[in-house]
């Protein structure tokens, strides 16, 4: 369990600031058993000028297609935390990006993920790209067509 945010930062100094409760969700979705297949969903929170803030996450569940190196989320529960956090806060929180998880230590994103990221996440604003490995997290921007790493601080 941790009580302090997780902070990535791009080559221009933005940052990318995922709040405790966030990341003890998401870490506990690590596939730390080999039976555990991966598990995905969305980033919720919002922007501040050049920065990002993540508050909340969509968790896996009914409709969600789950395998041990494979996850499409299908389920409505995803679109339904993002309709629900905007609704609440008057529209400052919002769809931020996608994250998921995936079964090795020091996660990296296939060809799948990267053309799935390419072809589907189309939007001005940059969007946030996380992947949950057993021992660390990947964390990059899709800005326009471009998948940018970013680097923990």
């Amino acid at each position: 369990m941790t009580d302090t945010e997780l902070t990535f930062t791009d080559n221009f100094g933005s940052l990318l600031v995922i709040m405790p409760s966030v990341v003890n969700k998401l870490l506990s979705y690590r596939q730390i058993d080999s039976l555990n297949n991966e598990s995905a969903g969305v980033l919720i929170g919002e922007r501040r000028e050049s920065h990002i803030v993540v508050h909340e996450i969509s968790e896996p569940g009914e409709g969600d297609i789950r395998r041990r190196c494979f996850v499409d989320r299908r389920g409505p529960q995803h679109q339904a935390a993002v309709d629900e956090a905007f609704a609440r806060s008057s529209g400052t929180l919002q769809y931020l990006g996608e994250w998921h998880t995936h079964p090795e230590d020091q996660p990296t994103p296939s060809a799948m993920d990267l053309g799935t990221w390419r072809r589907n996440l189309a939007a001005q604003d940059p969007m946030v790209l996380l992947i949950i490995g057993r021992k660390d997290i990947w964390a990059a921007k899709k800005i326009i067509e471009r998948i940018v790493p970013l680097f923990r601080v």
